[in-house]
């Protein structure tokens, strides 16, 4: 998750042409097409668009795994949906992760529903 926040020197003036690398904080890169940054639910945070739909929480609230801001289709063969305990995920989580003997949705069915790996 990137996030935008105002840049410049002591005297507030901000500064012009500074751009973010992935993972780090600042403005939205203009050099990139803007069909490879996706904004998140939270206006001053963006991620690059291949990070959408990819079931890690990249913007920090869901919003890049989940409805309304994105329509993600529903988990993949490798993945296992419920409402995750992990902040890593939203709303699958990978099956590598069901029937270790550690919860990792809320509704313990990674331990007894899920088939496994």
């Amino acid at each position: 998750m990137n996030k935008i926040f105002p840049q410049g020197d002591v005297n507030g003036i901000a500064a012009a042409g500074t751009k973010a690398l992935p993972g780090e904080e600042g403005d939205v890169p203009q050099s990139l097409p803007s069909f490879l940054v996706a904004r998140c639910g939270d206006p001053a945070a963006w991620i690059y668009s291949d990070q959408k739909c990819d079931g890690t929480n990249n913007c920090g609230d869901c919003s890049d795994e989940l409805s309304p801001v994105t329509a993600c289709p529903p988990c993949g063969p490798g993945w296992w949906r419920c409402p995750s305990t992990f902040f890593r995920y939203c709303g699958c989580i990978p099956r590598s992760l069901c029937r270790d003997h550690v919860q990792h949705c809320s509704d313990w069915s990674d331990e007894y529903a899920c088939p496994g790996p």
